[in-house]
């Protein structure tokens, strides 16, 4: 049970307006015209690799390294930077919301994605148990009738874009899974390395399931043009809520872990949530102004670069100790 209540944490993240609307994926992917579950489960395959490494990396036990003390001013840049980019997933969402619905829905739904944000990861846990859930379902549901032999082998035409793939998959692998470093180090508290892993291994099933699913749509209605494809490819009631769904859940997470990001840089803050959680929100819904599209091609293929290389300095500066090979 631990395992699969963690993968819907997990995947609860993931599935945020990008994903569920099928924009980051057709602004990734959208070009290369490649068979949707080759696309499918090479991006599966990145995630499992990138939140291997984060569990490696951020698990409660490895999370203070003799590197971060010997470079606290670093460290609290780092923190200003993930803060950054938080907000900018935190914004994104809010903009999504907007573009789906009008600003007072937005405003409802950003104040029950505080009231979830600040009553910790176990809330986010229950909600997600269930929301997460339902949202697996109606996308298999919606993409059935949409599924196709061409989708799984492509044309050999579109063949020659492969090498280009697994780049882009790691990219996006990296911006779906920005968020995990709060995650994995508030759950590593309660559960053993091998639980986040199955979980991990899950996470990545899944994942691989529902881009295909999502890419199959897009690919049959032909819609990688618009705004919200998925949506446009499907302009019904329980499209409209697949997406509100996902992007909700992925709205409190966001506020989650920009909560937990902040409180390293502002110790103040934890005692006034109230009124961060407020700034955070006003921030969201100016920001939201830019609007949602612009943000997506903007915003996340950047995110998507820089957690790619901050797991990788990461790993080199845990495990590559300069001097260790002369010493012996």
């Amino acid at each position: 049970m631990a395992i699969f209540e963690i993968t819907l944490l997990f995947l609860g993240s993931i599935i945020g307006a990008g994903f569920a609307t099928g924009a980051e994926i057709v602004t990734f992917f959208g070009d290369l015209n490649l068979p949707v579950w080759v696309t499918a489960l090479v991006v599966g395959l990145s995630t499992l690799l990138i939140i291997t490494l984060e569990i490696i990396l951020f698990n409660q036990n490895n999370i203070t390294t003799k590197y971060e003390i010997k470079h606290h001013t670093q460290t609290k840049l780092l923190h200003i930077v993930f803060v950054m980019i938080y907000l900018i997933l935190f914004t994104t969402m809010t903009a999504g919301i907007i573009e789906i619905t009008n600003i007072i829905t937005c405003l409802l739904i950003l104040a029950i994605s505080s009231y979830i944000a600040l009553f910790g990861i176990k809330k986010l846990s229950k909600f997600n148990l269930y929301l997460v859930a339902i949202i697996i379902a109606l996308i298999i549901t919606t993409a059935l009738p949409y599924l196709s032999f061409k989708a799984f082998i492509g044309t050999m035409q579109c063949w020659y874009n492969f090498p280009h793939l697994p780049i882009r998959a790691l990219i996006y692998a990296g911006l779906n899974c920005f968020m995990f470093p709060e995650l994995i180090s508030t759950l590593s508290q309660n559960y053993k390395k091998r639980t986040l892993l199955f979980a991990g291994i899950m996470t990545a099933i899944l994942v691989t399931t529902l881009v295909g699913l999502i890419l199959s749509i897009i690919q049959a209605t032909n819609t990688k043009s618009n705004a919200m494809p998925l949506l446009a490819a499907v302009p019904n009631k329980v499209t409209i809520t697949i997406v509100l769904l996902a992007i909700f859940t992925s709205q409190y997470t966001a506020l989650f872990a920009l909560i937990q990001r902040l409180n390293k840089i502002m110790p103040k803050t934890k005692n006034k949530p109230l009124s961060t959680v407020t700034c955070l929100c006003l921030c969201a819904l100016t920001g939201s102004l830019l609007g949602f599209t612009h943000i997506i091609k903007i915003g996340y293929p950047l995110i998507g670069i820089f957690t790619c290389f901050y797991l990788l300095f990461s790993f080199l500066a845990k495990f590559w100790k300069p001097g260790r090979h002369h010493q012996s």
